[in-house]
């Protein structure tokens, strides 16, 4: 047994006289929120973050009239207060539109609960999903609703309206739009 553990020994340190100084290293790392439960004392995460409730928010939109290029449809108002909205878990289903139409969905501009005006952000939760034929999308998708995170916090004053944007082309007399988003609050 003891030249076992001494020829695994050799082996480990003959090895290690070649490893690369400069390559990384294994590491073991706490997100933020892990790391708040195992902090001494431990910090609650909120209920944003851990144990809280899904909610739904669906709409349903018949196009009333020809609408142009950059016409938009308000689909729900999310409450006021923090509300974390989860992105991949929307999904809408249309008409079809036309040849060449796409359509981003994100938020209107809203008022921040310290009072602070927040720009629209037009595609961050959907961005330029082609509705030329009739789709089914899943919300999440496009460059600028991929980002970094699959959720936007929104920490409003008076709740925060939720939007459909055609950015190429036209909306048709009589397109529909109707589908849900998720949201976690309390």
């Amino acid at each position: 047994m003891k030249r076992i553990i001494a020829a695994l020994a050799a082996l480990f340190f003959a090895y290690d006289q070649y490893a690369d100084p400069q390559a990384g290293a294994i590491t073991a790392q706490n997100s933020t929120q892990y790391g708040n439960e195992v902090a001494s004392p431990p910090v609650k995460n909120s209920t944003r973050e851990k144990g809280g409730k899904h909610r739904l928010a669906y709409f349903s939109f018949k196009q009333n009239g020809v609408g142009d290029i950059g016409s938009t449809c308000l689909l729900v108002t999310l409450p006021a207060g923090k509300v974390r909205l989860l992105k991949p878990d929307g999904k809408y289903v249309c008409s079809a539109f036309g040849a060449g139409r796409t359509l981003s969905l994100g938020n209107a501009a809203y008022i921040a609960s310290d009072g602070t005006p927040v720009a629209a952000a037009v595609d961050n939760i959907s961005d330029s999903a082609d509705v030329s034929a009739a789709a089914a999308v899943n919300m999440g998708a496009g460059a600028n609703a991929l980002g970094t995170d699959p959720t936007i916090l929104f920490d409003s004053k008076n709740g925060v309206v939720l939007q459909a944007t055609v950015e190429v082309g036209t909306i048709p007399d009589a397109a529909t739009l109707s589908g849900y988003f998720v949201y976690v609050i309390e």
